[in-house]
């Protein structure tokens, strides 16, 4: 008979506890890109600095994110989730439907041109990930806007225009801004407030006057 210990067996991680450790590398690595990306620019990004200051292996960047561009994309979708957050925020301590509306369109414009932002969604997103970056942009909380001008146009707020339609004018205006802004390294003073007289100009032509 052996006198010999069984082996005690090695715990395997739960499938859950798996899952939750990936989540929080993933998240790790878009949180120390996103400070890269904003600070240094996609081109001047290195992928072995940035493994090693998150604390993972190149490998384990690899396995999350294959490579530098689809880490770009996630940290380019985090920020637009981080400002979606933002404007949820403003649009629910606002009384009035359309004036909620329209506090989110002039709120998107300052937070989307701030420097950490700026760089990342309007300066970078167009030469890493082509059209597609706009794309994802203008489609960020498109349905709810379209339901939104919809129900305002129901109630003789707006003029009677096919709220599609009018989304994209306003989505599409708000980009416009934004790239233009971008730009000029954020844009003066005076080109923020025309910007914000245009898009409020835009807001006035869609309003529907009491007769």
């Amino acid at each position: 008979m052996s006198t010999t210990a069984p082996p005690i067996p090695t715990a395997t991680p739960r499938p859950q506890a798996r899952a939750e450790a990936a989540e929080q590398t993933a998240n790790r690595l878009v949180a120390t890109a996103r400070h890269a990306f904003a600070s240094l620019g996609f081109a001047n990004v290195s992928l072995d600095a940035l493994a090693a200051e998150a604390g993972v292996t190149r490998g384990a960047l690899h396995h999350h994110f294959k490579n530098k561009a689809g880490l770009f994309e996630a940290v380019f979708r985090a920020v637009d989730a981080e400002i979606a957050i933002e404007l949820d925020r403003i649009y629910e301590a606002e009384p009035d439907a359309w004036g909620g509306l329209t506090a989110c369109y002039h709120a998107y414009l300052d937070l989307a041109l701030r420097p950490e932002n700026a760089r990342i969604l309007f300066r970078d997103a167009p030469a890493v990930m082509g059209a597609r970056a706009m794309d994802i942009l203008m489609e960020s909380g498109f349905s709810i806007i379209v339901e939104e001008l919809a129900a305002l146009i129901a109630a003789d707020r707006l003029r009677p225009l096919d709220p599609v339609a009018t989304a994209h004018l306003l989505n599409g205006a708000v980009m416009a801004q934004a790239l233009w802004l971008a730009g000029c390294e954020g844009g003066t003073q005076a080109q923020r407030a025309a910007a914000h007289a245009v898009l409020a100009a835009t807001f006035d032509g869609l309003t529907l006057r009491p007769a």
